[in-house]
C-alpha cells in the first residue's frame, strides 16, 4: 500500500512539471569572477539558469562599478547606490523578463544563447572577432562622460579590428591561445610590415579586447600565460624631412597624371604650410585671412592661415609664401567669394593618401619613405635653414609643450606674423 502510494504521487510530480510551462530564472550578478581590479571597478551580469544550465551576459549598456557602490539586494531591486544606473539595471532586468515571458507563453521553444543574443545583444556562437566588433561600438557607453574615448583612440580600435579580421576572419574562443597571439604579433611585423610603435599601439588593443572576453568567461586562459614571452621592441622613430634640393624637384616638376599632380601640390602644401593633412581637410576658405602692417609708413600686407588643430585644439598661424599661394591659385577654392566652402575639394582618406605619396615619391625619384607627416617635418627643418625665428615655426606648427605654449600664450597674431613678413619663399 505505501509502494502503492509513492508510485502515485512521482505519477503526479511528472505530471505537474512535464505540463507546467517551465520559465528562464534571470537575475543580477556583480564581477561573478571575482576579478581583482586596481581601480575596485568590475562589470555588472545577467545571471541566466535554464533546464539545469548556467550561463552570464555582461551588461555592456552598464558602466563598471566600484566595490563600494555596488548594494546588490535583489529582494528590493536596489543594486548601486547611483539611482541612474540602478534604473537602467532595472529596466534591463524586468524587459528580458518580459521578453522571455511573451516567449514562454505563446509556445516558442527559447535557449539560453537566444536570451542572451535577443535581450543582452550577444550573438550566439559570436566568434572573438564579432565580440571586438561588439566591444568596440559599446566601448563608450560603458565610461562616463570624462572617461570617454576622443576620435583617434577610436580610430586605432577600428584598425586593430581591421588586420585581426585580416590576419584571421572568424577567431573561435577556444582558438585563443599564446601560440594564437605570437602569430598575429608576426602578422603585424611581417605581413603588414608595422614597426615596434605600431605593432604594439595595435597588440595592446588585442590584449585589452581579449581582458574584456576574460572577464565576461567566454576564454580560460589567464592573460599572463596567454601573452608570456611577447616583447614588442620599439626602435627610435627617425624622423624623415625633404632637404632643399627635394623640394625644388616637388615643386618645379609635374606629373603626367592630373590626380598624382593634384596631391604631390598637396604635399608641397604640407612642406610650405606644416599642416597635418587631417587639418587641411577641413580648411574651408574662411580660413584664410589678411594682416596688414606698418613699418616706417610704408604698408606691407601678408595672407595667412588660422586655424586650430584638431589633435589638440590648437591655434596656429600660417603665412602664405608665394609658393603656396600658387598651389592655392591652380588646385583650392579660395577665390571663389564662398567663405564656408572647403579649401580643397575631393581629398581622399590618409591611408590612400599615404599609398599615393608613395607612388608620387617613386615618379619623382625621391629615395625616402613619403607620409603625410613628412611635410610636417619638412617644414620645420626648412623654417630653422632659413632663420625663421624657433618661436615664430611654433606657432604655425601648434605645439602644446608647456615651455612653447607658454610663449604663444603672450603672442597675438599680428605678432605671430611678424616673424615671417621678411622671409620668402
Amino acid at each position: 500500500m505505501l509502494r502503492y502510494a509513492k508510485i502515485r504521487i512521482f505519477v503526479i510530480k511528472y505530471f505537474i512539471t512535464t505540463n507546467v510551462k517551465s520559465y528562464p530564472t534571470l537575475t543580477i550578478v556583480y564581477n561573478r569572477l571575482k576579478y581583482q581590479s586596481k581601480s575596485g571597478f568590475a562589470p555588472v551580469y545577467l545571471r541566466i539558469y535554464y533546464k539545469a544550465k548556467t550561463d552570464y551576459a555582461i551588461l555592456s549598456r552598464i558602466p563598471p562599478i566600484h566595490q563600494q557602490d555596488w548594494i546588490g539586494n535583489t529582494k528590493q531591486d536596489l543594486y548601486v547606490l547611483n539611482e541612474d544606473v540602478n534604473r537602467a539595471i532595472k529596466e534591463i532586468l524586468h524587459s528580458s523578463k518580459d521578453w522571455v515571458q511573451g516567449k514562454v507563453l505563446n509556445g516558442h521553444p527559447i535557449t539560453i544563447e537566444e536570451i542572451k543574443e535577443q535581450v543582452v545583444g550577444v550573438k550566439a556562437n559570436e566568434t572573438f572577432n564579432e565580440f571586438v566588433d561588439r566591444y568596440i561600438r559599446n566601448i563608450n557607453k560603458r565610461k562616463s562622460e570624462s572617461e570617454k574615448f576622443e576620435f583617434g583612440t577610436i580610430k586605432v580600435y577600428k584598425t586593430y579590428k581591421r588586420h585581426l579580421n585580416d590576419f584571421r576572419e572568424s577567431i573561435q574562443f577556444n582558438e585563443l591561445s599564446p601560440t594564437l597571439a605570437h602569430e598575429f604579433e608576426r602578422f603585424l611585423a611581417v605581413d603588414r610590415n608595422l614597426n615596434g610603435a605600431s605593432r604594439n599601439k595595435y597588440f595592446d588593443k588585442f590584449k585589452i579586447t581579449y581582458r574584456a572576453a576574460f572577464k565576461e568567461g567566454l576564454v580560460k586562459i589567464d592573460e599572463k600565460l596567454m601573452f608570456d614571452g611577447i616583447k614588442i621592441k620599439e626602435e627610435k622613430s627617425r624622423r624623415v624631412a625633404l632637404n632643399q634640393a627635394e623640394m625644388k624637384t616637388l615643386l618645379e616638376s609635374t606629373l603626367k597624371d592630373p590626380r598624382d599632380e593634384f596631391f604631390k601640390s598637396i604635399f608641397a602644401f604640407q612642406c610650405l604650410t606644416g599642416m597635418y593633412y587631417s587639418d587641411i581637410r577641413e580648411l574651408k576658405v574662411s580660413n584664410i585671412q589678411r594682416e596688414i602692417f606698418k613699418e616706417n609708413e610704408i604698408e606691407k600686407t601678408i595672407d595667412y592661415i588660422t586655424s586650430n588643430r584638431i589633435k589638440n585644439d590648437q591655434s596656429y598661424v600660417i603665412p602664405l609664401f608665394e609658393s603656396t599661394k600658387e598651389i592655392l591659385d591652380k588646385h583650392s577654392t579660395w577665390k571663389s567669394g564662398d567663405p564656408e566652402r572647403l579649401l580643397f575639394e575631393e581629398l581622399i582618406s590618409d591611408q590612400k593618401y599615404n599609398q599615393k605619396l608613395k607612388s608620387i615619391a617613386d615618379q619623382l625619384s625621391i629615395k625616402k619613405n613619403i607620409t603625410n607627416k613628412v611635410g610636417r617635418h619638412t617644414f620645420s627643418e626648412l623654417m630653422a635653414s632659413l632663420g625663421v625665428p624657433l618661436k615664430t615655426v611654433g606657432s604655425a606648427l601648434g605645439h602644446t609643450q608647456v615651455s612653447t605654449t607658454e610663449i604663444y600664450a603672450r603672442m597675438s597674431t599680428s605678432s605671430a606674423l611678424r616673424g615671417w613678413i621678411d622671409f620668402k619663399l
